[in-house]
């Protein structure tokens, strides 16, 4: 790097440190020059005075002021002063541009009111300083401070008392200014060589510590004594020329003043004059500006783009991003800067030389270019694995250099994978901190929210210590979903030992963070903040309908081409590992499970007008971890057998198939069976998991698998009315779609294992719900469907003797379900053992409630036993408490099914009556809903 270079990065280092310091003399004060009004010059002001003395002779300006002030008095001097400094001169973009650089402090020894205008036109926070006053009473950290006084204050510093009497006048602010050169770093603006002015400042320099932060001089003609005489002095010159910075598009200032506006450009934005025969200077001015972004395991596409500027994305089908460097003539963007486009023109000249290097040639670059290689691998993190060289080659496609820093597609789908596999995925390094962040985050997932917050705790001091802020920000994030979780966790006990925990406010410690830390970090910020997230949350919303209408237009014939189709994947994949792999505790905030689940509205809908729909792994992970079981269902929907229309296929990869099958799925059914505690969410994820499997296309072997894990979930205290639910709908799709044929076996050991829970006394109350009210229904539908016999009569009788000391409702509501569901499926000896415990069931007493009438049709419908007249009087008794129209029971509605069954299967013709009288009542019931029921 030039050396011009390196003292350009330690003046915009020093700023972004808040420990810059400009000093403004006469000639930025001249940029506001105009046509009609113009700041005086020295030789003006001298020629007035030396013509008001009558002298001739060439005098040091400040005898000569000294001797004009002595001679007519300090209302003449004063008034001959202020007429050369009109009030009203408007500030010019070069003012403008030294507020945009935005320095600690900014000194001047003009007497002009020019910046305190700028300071109030573009409301920038700085405490104007001209009295020692002034500076006592300033609360502002921005301090701008005239050192040579003003008219208002009656203080300018010009004669040679002035300067004799400094110490005496303005103590506090000579400590001050000492106390600058010791702290910051110094820039000097609008000062010549022999400026008076600069003189007394290296005087107080010189009387000052020798050891002091670099001091620079903008200058427009090299002259090495002068240079050599300030660098005496710890000033080294920095000489300006239009062949380093072009002053093309500032044509209303003189070219000094927008040489200086044009340097003062480049230090803001960070770009620095590089020569084209100096590859490692292009090289490092892309390398400086992404390095900051190394911190983190994965890097948004959003924080590269905001770094090095003037780029763009393309984006490929296999989800991966490929980086294109804008060219001064490429597309125009809010950012845009001739520099950086000159800069990245050089860069791509370079990438373009590489491609023509053979192998050792190859070597030899990259040993020479370390930074090269960096930056290939920071580019890796955001999953971008070329750079465009040009938008097309001879055949129409567009030419990339190929990152080979970056893994394989398959093997960064492999590494992934070990993030999205819900279990645990700790971080093994050397790097103490990212360990502490896996170790906190791993904690957090399992459910172990008081370890995560200790662990967090020393990851949020670790990082304040070694000043890590990326992580940082993070760390403080996730302090907050932690304490959510303690605040309104089930333990009462946990609940108050955190209630007092103060929750982060996290804009207020960013805003806390050194000045290049917010710039290198807002990215992140605005993620945590959820405020890019929101925006996503729109463009994701405007996608959807976008691609709602295309998909109309194409099934009407029409033709549709985007440009962007692979954007929202590169997007999804970028953003979902980004906060995987950096720890980042958002998943429970609204807005970022509804772009997550936006994405895999859009995969499906987009490939909604051909015959198949493949998803990629990180869709099928949304999908099972931010959707409710309902949500996906009706997502899903759109791939249930139809009858009437070409039928939708769900697909996914071999791979995919396994991962889902042999890894999700078995570590959901074990997290379900070790994890007690209640609404964790893993049941939901086991559902959409179950859910997505129900529409998939599978082998033998991968359908062997999963019902074992079905087997052992039943087997386990962890069922719920939704897993059962979410089993059965596996075997309705899997028959209705591919018409599976299941082996009898396996599906004779999951009920095995049903039936085993209740001989074994295991059963719980959500097990009874799903034998009792069919949610696991479709388990004997698919035995009966493969031909299946049950044949297991020692099990059914350790079963009946089980059911045998329930109490006799309980054994008709266990006949009903379970046991006539097991008794159409089996053998004649099984079904002579059921029928006989079931007719045992039907002899005994009754209370001839609603269940009682509705357990005796049943029995008449089965055929296990003949119907009895006196059923009909004791049926209209039964009603009686109906007809007045105040009382309801919804289970008439159940009476009614069966015996409208028996009705027209069974023609028992005497049930009609009862029938019509029980339709009577039912639309009664709906047209007077206020009505209560029981």
């Amino acid at each position: 790097m030039s050396l011009h270079n390196v003292h350009i990065k330690n003046i915009k280092q020093a700023n972004d440190e808040d420990r810059l310091a400009i000093f403004i003399g006469a000639g930025v004060s001249k940029s506001s020059d105009t046509d009609y009004i113009a700041l005086p010059s020295w030789s003006d002001l001298i020629s007035e005075l030396k013509s008001d003395l009558a002298i001739t002779d060439d005098l040091d300006y400040l005898k000569l002021a000294q001797l004009h002030y002595l001679e007519f008095g300090e209302q003449k001097y004063s008034q001959t002063l202020k007429k050369y400094f009109p009030e009203d001169i408007a500030p010019s973009s070069l003012h403008k541009t030294i507020l945009n650089i935005n320095p600690r402090v900014i000194i001047t020894t003009n007497w002009d009111y020019i910046i305190e205008s700028a300071i109030e036109q573009e409301g920038y926070l700085y405490d104007t300083i001209c009295t020692d006053k002034d500076l006592v009473k300033s609360t502002s950290q921005n301090k701008f401070i005239k050192i040579h006084g003003d008219f208002k204050n009656h203080n300018i510093v010009f004669k040679e008392d002035d300067y004799l009497n400094y110490s005496r006048n303005f103590p506090l602010i000579e400590n001050y200014i000492k106390s600058v050169f010791s702290t910051h770093t110094v820039l000097f603006l609008g000062y010549s060589y022999n400026d008076i002015n600069l003189k007394h400042i290296m005087k107080w320099i010189q009387s000052h510590s020798s050891s002091v932060p670099p001091m620079y001089l903008v200058n427009f003609r090299a002259d090495k004594p002068q240079e050599s005489y300030l660098r005496n002095h710890g000033v080294t010159t920095l000489v300006l020329d239009s062949n380093s910075y072009s002053v093309d598009d500032i044509p209303h200032l003189d070219k000094k003043s927008a040489l200086t506006q044009s340097f003062l450009t480049a230090i803001i934005h960070n770009n620095r004059p590089v020569y084209a025969n100096d590859e490692q200077e292009i090289i490092s001015f892309i390398y400086e500006r992404i390095k900051h972004l190394r911190q983190q395991s994965v890097i948004n596409l959003t924080q590269i783009k905001r770094a090095i500027t003037n780029c763009g994305l393309r984006y490929d089908s296999d989800g991966l991003s490929i980086l294109e460097l804008f060219r001064v003539k490429g597309a125009l963007t809010t950012d845009y800067s001739e520099t950086t486009r000159l800069i990245h023109e050089k860069f791509l000249d370079i990438l373009t030389h590489i491609e023509l290097l053979d192998a050792e040639e190859k070597e030899s670059f990259y040993r020479r270019n370390s930074r090269f290689t960096d930056i290939l691998s920071i580019l890796a993190q955001a999953n971008i694995k070329g750079i465009i060289l040009s938008d097309v080659d001879d055949i129409g496609q567009t030419r990339y250099l190929v990152n080979e820093k970056i893994s394989p597609c398959h093997e960064l789908e492999r590494q992934d994978r070990e993030h999205m596999s819900f279990s645990a995925c700790e971080y093994k390094s050397h790097d103490f901190i990212k360990t502490l962040s896996s170790e906190s985050y791993e904690r957090y997932k399992c459910g172990d929210y008081k370890g995560a917050f200790k662990k967090n705790a020393d990851l949020i001091q670790t990082c304040k210590k070694h000043r890590i802020y990326s992580m940082l920000l993070i760390a403080l994030f996730n302090k907050n979903a932690i304490l959510w979780s303690l605040k309104y966790s089930f333990p009462t006990e946990q609940r108050n030992e955190y209630e007092k925990e103060i929750e982060v406010e996290l804009q207020d410690e960013f805003f806390k963070f050194p000045r290049a830390e917010i710039k290198r970090n807002q990215v992140l910020y605005d993620f945590l903040s959820l405020y890019s997230v929101y925006q996503k949350a729109n463009e994701c919303t405007k996608k959807i309908l976008d691609l709602t209408k295309t998909v109309e237009i194409i099934k009407s014939g029409g033709f549709s081409f985007n440009n962007d189709a692979y954007e929202p994947t590169s997007t999804h994949i970028n953003i979902l590992t980004f906060s995987l792999k950096n720890h980042i505790m958002i998943e429970q905030y609204a807005p970022y499970k509804a772009i997550m689940k936006d994405f895999v509205k859009i995969a499906i809908l987009r490939q909604s007008v051909k015959d198949t729909v493949i998803l990629n792994q990180y869709e099928i992970y949304s999908a099972i971890q931010f959707y409710s079981s309902k949500e996906l269902r009706t997502e899903l929907r759109i791939f249930f057998k139809k009858e009437d229309s070409t039928q939708l296929r769900l697909s996914v990869s071999d791979e995919c198939s396994e991962w889902i099958v042999s890894t999700i799925l078995s570590n959901l059914t074990e997290r379900l069976i070790q994890d007690k505690k209640i609404f964790d969410g893993n049941e939901i994820k086991f559902e959409n998991c179950v859910q997505i499997l129900s529409l998939l296309d599978l082998s033998d072997v991968y359908i062997s698998k999963i019902m074992s894990e079905f087997s052992q979930l039943i087997a386990s205290s962890s069922t719920t009315i939704g897993t059962y639910e979410a089993i059965n709908y596996f075997l309705a799709h899997q028959h209705s779609l591919f018409n599976r044929n299941i082996e009898t076996d396996i599906l004779i050991t999951i009920l095995n294992t049903l039936i085993d829970k209740f001989i074994s006394k295991k059963a719980h109350g959500w097990d009874q719900h799903a034998i009792l009210y069919r949610s696991i229904n479709n388990l004997y539908g698919y035995i009966q469907v493969v031909k299946g016999k049950y044949t297991d009569k020692n099990r059914v009788r350790r079963l009946l003797s089980e059911l045998q000391k329930f109490n006799p409702e309980e054994q008709r509501k266990f006949s009903k379900s379970l046991l006539y569901s097991i008794f159409n499926i089996s053998n004649a000896e099984v079904r002579r053992i059921i029928k006989k415990f079931i007719q045992d069931v039907i002899s005994k007493p009754k209370t001839k409630n609603i269940d009682d009438w509705e357990f005796d049709l049943w029995s008449v419908a089965v055929d296990f036993k003949d119907f009895d007249l006196e059923a009909v009087t004791k049926l209209n008794e039964y009603l009686e408490q109906f007809r007045d129209g105040k009382t309801f029971s919804t289970q008439l509605y159940s009476l009614k099914d069966i015996i409208q069954y028996l009705i027209e299967n069974k023609k028992i013709t005497l049930l009609e009556d009862i029938n019509k009288e029980l339709g009577a009542l039912i639309n009664d019931y709906k047209s007077r809903p206020n009505y209560s029921s029981i």
